[in-house]
């Protein structure tokens, strides 16, 4: 297992937590945030340890995903969307 694997399922996890949120009508804010910092700091890792070009899709989501408001709009859904299918890239190819 290596960098690139460590992030993106850290970028799940986070992403299913979200979506469970989602489903659920709750908030589970405090730990979205935390996974939230450990998908951001293991995808810098990855950046660091071994940089691809494929890393800068999710990188440019991870980025992104702050400034937008999961409540409001599917923005930040659709955004999530394709930070999974950025890591997806990383990891199968």
């Amino acid at each position: 297992m290596n960098a690139d694997h460590i992030a993106a399922i850290t970028y799940f996890l986070t992403m299913l937590l979200g979506l469970a949120a989602r489903l659920r009508n709750t908030r589970y804010g405090q730990w979205h945030h935390v996974l939230f910092a450990l998908s951001f700091i293991t995808a810098g890792v990855a950046i660091v340890v071994h940089p691809t070009v494929g890393q800068i899709l999710p990188s440019a989501v991870l980025l992104i995903l702050p400034m937008t408001r999961p409540r409001t709009s599917r923005i930040h859904d659709g955004v999530a969307l394709l930070g999974a299918v950025g890591w997806a890239v990383v990891v199968f190819t």
